[in-house]
């Protein structure tokens, strides 16, 4: 009788019922741009090891972005060269690094990803794969280093070649490319888990025919899922299988996935939503899905992810705080999360440390120090023709020739702690002269004075900073209101609250 591993590790199996899910997302060229030194058996041990006796439980790799960082036999490793031209690295040391190190560690017959799977499993990490479905990092430039000569050699095969040359997921020599992928990384690596990170990157599909070219993802979805009972039986125990998506479904539906269609074939074992890039997304609803999903949503675990950097819609974009991690987790649980999942991060190891050693479990988060800025959907439909319009549900900037109110996802109200309301103007020559009432959910504050760091809450002019009994707070969703009294009016780039 074959022996079984527990199904689906953490999230299934009842020797994790009580850990929290944290994932953390090792992308396809983080390690490899370090020094030559660390491309070595006992340093891509010492790099798991930092996670060990942390708050992680999954650990996911990304062995390719266009070409491989392994030696794959069925695409292109990264250090091969660029057919027809001169390769172009890139400004830097990054892409050579890259590439030389990879090579590196393919001649002394190290594969990284062996390595790192069986040290995760020596230390109760679950390791899993996750494959960028449709990166296009740097397309415009031909012969850019890590794009792929076989792309490059079909442009019968790209979405749009004036506009947008990723590929074409409608078309059937893409779809069978990117299986031979997945068919290699099952033959190759025994992971728990594999993901399909359909957000690096889209648009997937014939612009302006994604609702009806959807059939092409899920039929590729099915053979996925085919090919992991194969490997199931291969393997001895389960193999889950995981998407990751835009934050909405109706965002979802307009690209052309199809992930509730997904989940009520059986297709994934967990679902993660997530922004894109340039801004974190404080309103992340896993409930929303489960709706959406019906009874289905009880054999999926849904978790919401975030990438490293936020951005108001009105203020340059920054890198996260412990703070603000605190509160998009506080959010994300509030909202049905059952785990979070955090993208790029390990490119600030100083800050990775502090999130793994706290934790971003529920109880952590709910009276830990937390910003929850005003943020927006970054869905990159405008790249859309029939989607242009489409509102992100960017609230900033916001002029205040007018009263204006901003509404602020706060999650669960702490037990405890000081509550603060920040709102930022717009750096102008007047905007030192008005005078301004900030309310919270209709109240006035019990003091009002003015930030002199202001890079924190926006690169402001004027940055207000007000204090509010903690029961002026609900749970969910609260209103900032702001009504300029007196001068000439500004822009409200930054609106947060804020617990300390």
């Amino acid at each position: 009788m074959k022996k079984w591993i527990p199904m689906l590790f953490l999230f299934i199996s009842p020797l994790w019922a009580e850990k929290p899910i944290l994932v953390i997302n090792e992308d396809n060229d983080h390690y490899f741009k370090q020094a030559p030194e660390f491309m070595t058996e006992e340093a891509l041990r010492a790099y798991i090891d930092q996670f060990a006796n942390t708050h992680v439980t999954h650990f996911f790799m990304c062995p390719q972005g266009q070409r491989a960082s392994y030696d794959s036999k069925v695409t292109e490793p990264i250090w091969e060269g660029v057919t027809g031209g001169e390769i172009d690295y890139g400004p830097g040391q990054d892409g050579i690094r890259w590439t030389s190190n990879c090579k590196t560690l393919c001649e002394k017959g190290i594969d990284p990803y062996k390595i790192w799977i069986e040290r995760c499993r020596q230390i109760s990490i679950s390791p899993w794969m996750t494959m960028r479905m449709n990166d296009a990092h740097f397309l415009q430039n031909r012969n850019y280093f890590r794009t792929l000569n076989f792309w490059r050699e079909h442009p019968e095969l790209w979405l749009d070649p004036n506009q947008n040359s990723a590929f074409n997921y409608a078309k059937k020599e893409v779809r069978d490319y990117h299986l031979a992928i997945v068919r290699e990384l099952f033959e190759r690596y025994d992971f728990d888990g594999l993901e399909l990170d359909w957000v690096r990157m889209y648009p997937l599909l014939t612009p302006g025919k994604e609702r009806e070219e959807s059939i092409y993802l899920t039929e590729f979805m099915r053979e996925v899922r085919k090919i992991s009972k194969e490997w199931e039986e291969k393997r001895g125990h389960s193999i889950a299988l995981s998407a990751r998506v835009v934050a909405e479904p109706k965002a979802a539906e307009i690209i052309g996935m199809n992930p509730v269609q997904w989940a009520k074939e059986g297709l994934i074992d967990v679902l993660v939503i997530s922004n894109f890039w340039s801004t974190s997304d404080f309103e992340l609803s896993a409930n929303e899905w489960k709706k959406a999903m019906g009874d289905a949503a009880k054999n999926v675990k849904v978790l919401v992810a975030t990438d490293a950097g936020i951005n108001s819609g009105a203020a340059p974009m920054r890198g996260l705080t412990l703070e603000m991690y605190n509160a998009w987790a506080a959010n994300g649980y509030h909202q049905g999360a059952d785990g979070v999942y955090l993208f790029n991060l390990v490119y600030n190891p100083t800050l990775l440390r502090k999130v793994i050693q706290q934790g971003l479990a529920p109880e952590t988060v709910q009276n830990a120090p937390r910003r929850h800025p005003v943020t927006y959907h970054d869905y990159l439909l405008h790249m859309l023709p029939h989607a242009k319009d489409w509102d992100e549900g960017k609230q900033l900037p916001r002029k205040t020739d007018v009263p204006q109110e901003f509404r602020v996802q706060f999650g669960k109200v702490p037990d405890d702690g000081n509550l603060f309301v920040l709102l930022s103007l717009r750096s102008s020559d007047s905007v030192q002269e008005g005078e301004y009432e900030i309310l919270l959910n209709g109240r006035k504050p019990t003091s009002m004075t003015e930030e002199s760091d202001r890079n924190n809450y926006g690169s402001a002019g004027r940055t207000f900073r007000c204090a509010f009994p903690m029961s002026t707070a609900k749970d969910g969703h609260n209103t900032v209101r702001v009504i300029q009294k007196s001068g000439t009016p500004q822009e409200v780039v930054w609106v947060e609250m804020q617990v300390r």
